[in-house]
């Protein structure tokens, strides 16, 4: 009977999970889409310099290093860490991340084997620690291309009062580097830097929009690169760019309002199992002792914290609801 009870409930959850992914497609996909359209455009921004895609700045980097440390980092795991690091702000070499992870694991798993007397709990230690690292990065470069969007309109603004003065388009992204803060001074400076060294107009804009992807950053290189090849008044475009990206704010601002009742929610739903748990356990410790002390219930908590984080998980994913 267990078996037949604990086969119902596989079924039932795959069921749940499958219908509801069916039903929410079209809200889970929105991110996908987007990135995949951006990305597309962003290709197609770069196709007449594919020869030169790769950033001198990066090439110029590689040549300060030793040669040890250019046999390091010059290879497809260093240069794609190196590209998570720098949209995430860090100024770390990559060979050095990647040794510490090492030595942060092989600790992990030492104190987790002493501490617990598991091999399991063992073996899940790297997944755990690359895990962290992984949100980490995530999360400073969703904060970091947050606070490149906001003062990107700022930027904008620099850019357009520079061109009505009558400077250069090489000099207008001097201009952003020296009056604007990190991390859009920094990024405008890497621009001006690779027009300086000769790179094509498209390549250094889509460098630009590899190392911010941004639907903002995507309007401003198309604007630049139709008014460079057919004309035309580019203040103004910038100045309407402007106000699209501050209205597009503004409703970013509205929806997160709007959805501030749901996030409550989430974090209540999440937090209730927690306090509910502490709550038995300080007024009847020897009925949740079985839980904590036999092998099924260790399983049974197991599976729990599983299912928990791929709920958090599916929760901030519908509640990302992208402008």
């Amino acid at each position: 009977m267990d078996q037949n009870l604990q086969l119902y409930l596989i079924i039932l959850f795959v069921a749940v999970v499958v219908i509801s992914q069916t039903i929410l497609i079209s809200a889970t996909g929105t991110r996908a889409n987007r990135n995949r359209l951006l990305k597309k455009q962003l290709e197609v921004i770069a196709e007449s310099g594919k020869v030169q895609q790769q950033s001198l700045l990066r090439k110029s980097y590689l040549d300060k290093l030793s040669p040890t440390e250019r046999w390091l980092e010059n290879n497809s795991v260093g240069e794609y860490l190196s590209d998570k690091l720098s949209r995430a702000g860090l100024e770390w070499k990559a060979y050095k991340v990647v040794f510490w992870l090492l030595i942060s694991i092989i600790t992990s798993m030492i104190f987790i084997l002493f501490m617990t007397l598991s091999i399991k709990a063992m073996f899940l230690t790297p997944i755990i620690v690359i895990g962290a690292f992984y949100i980490f990065i995530q999360q400073k470069t969703e904060k970091r291309l947050q606070l490149f969007e906001e003062q990107f309109v700022e930027a904008l603004d620099v850019m357009k009062r520079a061109l009505l003065v009558g400077y250069p388009f090489t000099e207008v992204m001097k201009s952003v580097s020296e009056e604007m803060p990190p991390p859009i001074s920094v990024e405008f400076g890497k621009t001006f830097v690779e027009l300086n060294y000769g790179v094509d107009l498209k390549v250094a804009l889509a460098n630009l929009a590899q190392r911010n992807p941004s639907v903002s950053v995507l309007a401003f290189n198309s604007a630049v690169t139709i008014q460079k090849e057919t004309g035309g008044n580019l203040a103004e475009t910038l100045d309407k760019i402007s106000n699209v990206i501050r209205s597009r704010f503004r409703l970013m601002r509205k929806v997160k309002t709007l959805s501030a009742e749901g996030r409550m929610s989430a974090w209540v739903l999440m937090m209730v199992p927690f306090v509910l748990f502490l709550m038995l356990y300080l007024s009847n410790p020897h009925y949740i002792s079985p839980l904590l002390e036999s092998e099924r219930g260790q399983s049974l908590l197991s599976v729990t914290a599983f299912l928990m984080t791929a709920g958090l998980l599916w929760i901030r994913k519908l509640l990302r609801i992208e402008v």
